[in-house]
């Protein structure tokens, strides 16, 4: 027998096995479709059931699973959308709180300024400063009232603090201030519990007497080695000069050292806060012989 022969029956040996079992199966089939059980379903639709559940309970699985993560994914974008709307709208109660605090500063520094201004025996302007000078320590202003506002150059300059300075140039709608902080200026003062005079300028910290001297404190000069001037005492103005009325503050004693020669020097802190101004008083009462206008460029 040969080869091909023997192979040729094996195949269908398999054949009709196959066919055999097909047969089997479907007359199983056809058997499990007519039996039913007690509860009315047939054996074959328990078998499929029986299969298929699994694989639903999976399918349903993976479906509920990629419904919510795209339902998160859709909840994380509105969330994000959201959030940009809160901080954005966040942004803008911030800039009008910020706006309102502004507001409630410059009616709280006007306000102790018109109270100042109602007491003083002088007439006085009240003046917004619009340009600080570049050097240290601020010492000249620019104001936003001139020659054609009544200002005139040595005019007096206050805050609600205390004194600022004195009005040293004059354009028709400009001025500018020099401030006590400056080395060169210099008002008459007194110290108002002792009435000992001397004269109140700015100073260089370095150049003091005072070791421990602060950058925008003043210095009361000539004041005798003698005279009784204790650290806390008060210092005004004396009037002596001719350009500041008597009894303005110009601020507190804040230590007295040993000077040079017969003097002593005494360091005072400053009542007006320079660093912080924004409106000031114009005591517009010029000294005599000074309404000099010196155009301010």
């Amino acid at each position: 027998m040969t080869r091909p022969v023997v192979l040729t029956r094996i195949t269908d040996a398999r054949r009709s096995r196959l066919l055999l079992l097909g047969l089997v199966l479907v007359h199983l089939v056809l058997i499990s479709r007519q039996v039913d059980d007690a509860s009315g379903s047939s054996l074959l639709d328990r078998a499929v059931f029986a299969v298929l559940s699994p694989l639903q309970s999976g399918v349903s699985a993976g479906v509920r699973g990629v419904r919510s993560v795209w339902f998160s994914y859709v909840d994380l974008r509105r969330v994000r959308q959201d959030n940009a709307q809160l901080q954005e709208r966040l942004r803008d109660v911030e800039m009008r709180l910020m706006e309102r605090q502004r507001d409630a500063e410059e009616a709280a520094r006007l306000r102790d300024l018109m109270q100042l201004r109602a007491i003083l025996p002088h007439d006085t302007l009240v003046a917004q400063v619009i340009v600080r000078d570049a050097l240290q320590w601020f010492r000249i202003l620019k104001i936003d009232k001139g020659s054609r506002d009544g200002v005139a150059k040595d005019m007096a300059v206050i805050s609600s603090n205390g004194v600022v300075g004195r009005v040293i140039r004059v354009g028709p709608s400009a001025a500018q201030v020099q401030l006590l902080l400056d080395q060169q200026s210099g008002v008459g003062a007194r110290i108002e519990r002792s009435r000992v005079t001397g004269v109140v300028s700015g100073q260089v910290a370095r150049q003091s007497a005072t070791p421990d001297a602060i950058a925008g404190d003043l210095v009361m000069k000539f004041v005798p080695m003698l005279a009784d001037v204790v650290e806390g005492d008060i210092v005004v103005t004396s009037g002596l000069e001719g350009m500041f009325p008597p009894g303005l503050v110009i601020g507190r004693v804040r230590s007295v050292v040993r000077g040079s020669g017969l003097f002593k020097e005494v360091r005072v802190a400053a009542a007006a806060d320079f660093d912080r101004l924004e409106e000031v008083l114009v005591m517009r009462t010029a000294p005599p012989d000074k309404a000099v206008e010196d155009p301010v460029k």
